[in-house]
């Protein structure tokens, strides 16, 4: 009889996810649950995991499915008044991919050759998509090793990303709270302004629908039906998809075309994230010890320098636009995570930080918005862009 089954192959992978968040609940958020999780998924596969244990458990095809899901429910908590300001968040996040390449094709060429720091600049932004470039151009060129670098890279992000995150988020959530427990004026009267104005607004299109008929079976058909058309519109324009979710979900939450947090509202949001975040882990499969032991003195020299490069360049300009140094180095470590990292240490950070359900929406309302765009410019944008630059340039 063959133990790994689809129901134990799932078993195993909600077991360690829970494990994880057992972790962060313990620690308040100190250590993430993804870095437990990829820990274990690590292990796992260096010793009994069948390394297609996500494939086999059908974890895979519902993440494909739930990702489009979880992109237009953040989108729908965007304020579009809010999201104008959002250019700022850009500036950092470009100052941040500015430092990180400069240092990594600096120090890399230095100590490891010009080829090692020019393949490594792309992935050290962010994005699987900018390593699987990378790896790519490097195997046509005859050069796996370089390949395996730059996909080495993109997956040892999270080994730097998701505890530096963690903290960083941490300790803003905790600043942010200071002032909104102490009832700082400016919290106090945005707050009224934000609640006077939500009283005013005449009551969406989609929230007209009988309450007898808004059960969770009609927030899942509203994803689904959205989720097909923002493929569609993929087809159509060739704009990468998680852009196009995020702005679907950020207009027809504003025309009143689709409920606001619908995944919440649907009751489904715990497996299917739990879906999502466990298919990235499918990426640690192809990390064998050699190759790690290979790589790894490069890879912790070129990610230490480059998380430097993120804290110097976005602190000054971070201040200079009204944000904190925290604010800010979460804005710039966003090249180490992308969605759903971001989104999922950021809902970590605020669960740690308090369980008034007040002071969770003030925290969700400061970071949430900033750390998605963030990671959507520097992972799903700028990074993808650069290895193709890069990667026409060297090989």
């Amino acid at each position: 009889m063959d133990l790994w089954t689809p129901a134990f192959c799932f078993a195993v992978v909600a077991f360690a996810m829970l494990a994880g968040e057992i972790v962060s609940s313990k620690t308040k958020g100190t250590v993430p649950q993804m870095l437990i999780v990829a820990i274990i998924f690590l292990i796992g596969f260096w010793t009994i995991f069948p390394k297609d244990i996500l494939d086999i458990g059908h974890i895979t095809p519902i993440s494909q499915v739930v990702i489009s899901f979880i992109l237009i429910h953040v989108g729908t908590m965007f304020d579009i008044k809010s999201i104008k300001q959002e250019w700022k968040v850009v500036v950092v996040v470009l100052c941040a991919i500015v430092g990180i390449v400069a240092i990594t094709i600096g120090v890399g060429t230095i100590f490891f050759g010009k080829e090692i720091g020019f393949t490594a600049a792309a992935p050290m932004t962010g994005g699987g998509m900018a390593a699987l470039v990378m790896d790519q151009a490097a195997r046509a060129a005859g050069k796996p090793e370089l390949g395996i670098l730059a996909m080495m890279i993109f997956i040892m992000h999270g080994f730097f990303g998701f505890p530096i995150t963690a903290f960083i988020l941490k300790k803003e959530c905790q600043r942010l709270l200071v002032g909104f427990r102490a009832n700082d004026q400016e919290v106090v009267t945005s707050a009224v302004k934000e609640d006077k104005e939500e009283k005013e607004t005449p009551k969406k299109l989609i929230d007209r629908i009988p309450k007898q008929y808004q059960t969770p079976l009609f927030y899942i058909a509203q994803l689904a039906l959205w989720a097909t058309v923002a493929i569609i519109l993929e087809e159509l324009t060739g704009v990468n998809n998680a852009i196009i979710q995020v702005l679907l979900g950020i207009t027809l939450s504003h025309f009143g075309l689709i409920s606001t947090s619908p995944l919440v509202k649907s009751e489904s949001g715990g497996i299917l994230t739990m879906a999502l975040l466990a298919s990235f882990m499918g990426s640690f499969a192809f990390a064998t010890p050699k190759m790690i032991a290979t790589n790894a003195l490069q890879i912790v020299v070129l990610m230490t320098v480059a998380t430097i490069a993120i804290f110097i360049c976005t602190v000054p300009i971070g201040k200079k636009l009204g944000y904190s140094s925290y604010m800010s180095i979460a804005i710039g470590l966003n090249c180490f995570l992308g969605f759903p990292f971001n989104y999922a240490l950021t809902n970590e950070a605020i669960k740690g930080a308090t369980n008034n359900e007040a002071e969770a929406a003030y925290l969700n309302s400061q970071l949430m918005s900033k750390m998605i765009i963030a990671g959507i410019v520097s992972v799903s944008i700028v990074s993808a862009v650069l290895a193709g630059i890069i990667a026409g340039a060297i090989f």
